[in-house]
């Protein structure tokens, strides 16, 4: 199967598995391989990775280069770098997708080095809009104020994307494809980093997790002060929701960054999000866009957050609030 001029996928694990992430680039980038059509190459590196790879195949690539050795058990920056780059030599993809995790960001930097080729960062979407293999990027800027297309000329093109902006694959056992080990001859140097040991620690009771709660409550501009945030997150707390921000709170110093949510935050995907007084502006609906379902509350009937919320409900979200625990408290 000829790989050259395809879409690459630098895929991550955890625990032997394929990380969530991956497997949305992997359902992104099998959709734009078939609309042209072309191939889906993974490029996996560490060690013990067979498994991996058949996953990966599953989930929608065509071939997966295996980049293995135990000085890549552990991530290191610079030998993964080298790795990877030895592998795009090999295989010349037309474009490279990495997953914006921070392992992600650090190999994506040094392989735009590396290579002297652009890499776009953080972005939500990726399309063709020519004829040719170039495709065109787009992600925020001005801290989401708005979004440009930017295009590179460069190859590979590179780009880091997020978790929670593609859809990834269903997962087929039954597709074919090809694994092929990459030599690392001449990928020279020991690892900086060595993991010697690895203790579990026991999970954190009655913490939420804004990135796996199932039912979150958001804050927004309209709780007003501080105190009215403070009451909004004791409501989260009373109903067993998660707890998150718009930006606008973040910006006024009543909530950490680790809070906000939106594209320039965490992006979310629970089954219910709970609005209160939050607008809607672009870069938070981005960033819940995953949410399986909706409810916003604001008192503004015209607020751009009721355009794409399931449920909206006009009214002044201290009012409302009993109103919804009564509902989500009954059996």
């Amino acid at each position: 199967m000829e790989w050259k001029n395809n879409i690459g996928v630098y895929l991550e694990t955890s625990d032997g598995r394929l990380t969530s992430l991956s497997v949305e680039l992997l359902g992104k980038a099998r959709q734009l391989a078939d609309a042209r059509p072309n191939q889906v190459l993974g490029i996996l590196a560490g060690d013990n990775l067979e498994a991996a790879a058949q996953e990966a195949i599953a989930y929608g690539a065509d071939g997966v280069a295996l980049l293995q050795a135990p000085a890549l058990a552990s991530f290191d920056a610079a030998l993964y770098t080298e790795a990877v780059a030895k592998a795009l030599s090999l295989y010349t993809p037309s474009v490279l997708f990495i997953g914006a995790s921070p392992n992600g960001r650090d190999l994506g930097g040094r392989l735009s080095a590396r290579l002297d080729a652009g890499l776009v960062a953080d972005c939500t979407d990726v399309r063709y809009e020519g004829e040719d293999d170039t495709l065109t990027w787009i992600r925020p800027a001005y801290t989401g104020k708005l979004f440009v297309k930017i295009q590179t000329t460069t190859r590979p093109q590179l780009g880091t994307v997020s978790d929670k902006i593609f859809h990834g694959n269903p997962k087929d056992e039954s597709r074919q494809g090809e694994i092929f080990p990459v030599s690392l001859e001449g990928v020279t140097g020991d690892a900086a980093v060595k993991m010697l040991d690895f203790t579990s620690l026991e999970q954190l009771k009655d913490v939420l997790a804004l990135d796996t709660a199932d039912l979150v409550v958001g804050a927004g501009r309209g709780v007003q002060n501080e105190e009215g945030m403070r009451e909004v997150q004791s409501f989260a707390k009373r109903i067993g929701a998660a707890f998150g921000v718009s930006k606008p709170l973040v910006d006024a110093g009543w909530a950490p960054y680790e809070w906000q949510v939106g594209v320039t935050g965490k992006k979310i995907a629970p089954k219910i999000y709970i609005a209160l007084g939050i607008s809607g502006a672009i870069q938070h609906k981005l960033g819940i866009q995953e949410a399986g379902l909706i409810i916003a509350v604001n008192k503004s009937p015209d607020a751009p957050i009721f355009q794409f919320a399931h449920y909206g409900i006009v009214g002044d979200l201290f009012d409302v609030m009993p109103e919804l625990e009564k509902l989500l408290k009954k059996d």
